[in-house]
């Protein structure tokens, strides 16, 4: 395993690896874009741009530019796969994180349009969206509704091992599948849940 230093939020930096990437592996066929990050926000107060600003650049516009640099190299590959890292939240947001939400919705439809533009091509579009899990990402403190890392972990390999274009644990299905009329009284009900009971940060 080698690393390579990038900063997903400036574009002179995703080029310059992107390069080096190619150059350094020309059999690269498969990108993983899995950089976030998830601050709290209150949709009903101001929210400081600069925040907003960066869950943006690095939720959704670090995907895009990043695939955007290596899709050239990806679609000279036999078989390549271009894998996002979304989340539950694409599908029922978050109220208290509505800007993080909001960047993984927006990442869920560019990997759909995305995956309709390649379909043609050696490259397939997947992607993984995970529910709540018990990392750091947040606070990693062993809250029972917090989906352990090895459970997630085992279940997301051997649902990518089938090739499915939305890969899903088990726990998320009913987030996933609520579609129609209903989708505001299960959000509203969702949220509320959480606020009774909030995710702890600290």
């Amino acid at each position: 395993m080698q690393a390579v230093e990038l900063d997903i939020t400036r574009v002179d930096s995703i080029r310059r690896v992107a390069a080096e990437l190619i150059e350094r592996f020309p059999a690269l066929n498969v990108l993983v874009n899995n950089a976030g990050i998830m601050p709290f926000d209150d949709a009903s107060a101001a929210i400081d741009d600069t925040v907003a600003q960066a869950i943006i650049d690095t939720n959704l516009l670090g995907p895009v530019r990043m695939t955007s640099a290596l899709i050239g190299h990806l679609k000279r590959q036999p078989r390549a796969v271009v894998l996002h890292n979304t989340s539950v939240l694409a599908y029922v947001p978050l109220a208290g994180n509505a800007v993080y939400s909001a960047t993984k919705a927006a990442l869920h439809a560019y990997a759909l349009s995305q995956r309709f533009m390649l379909r043609k091509t050696s490259v397939r579009v997947q992607e993984i969206a995970p529910p709540w899990v018990d990392t750091d990402l947040i606070h990693q403190n062993g809250d029972p509704r917090a989906m352990p890392p090895r459970d997630f972990i085992e279940q997301t390999m051997r649902e990518l091992a089938s090739d499915r274009e939305e890969v899903t644990v088990e726990a998320v299905r009913p987030l996933r599948d609520n579609p129609g009329a209903g989708k505001h009284a299960f959000f509203n009900a969702f949220n509320e849940q959480l606020e009774a009971d909030p995710i702890p940060v600290a």
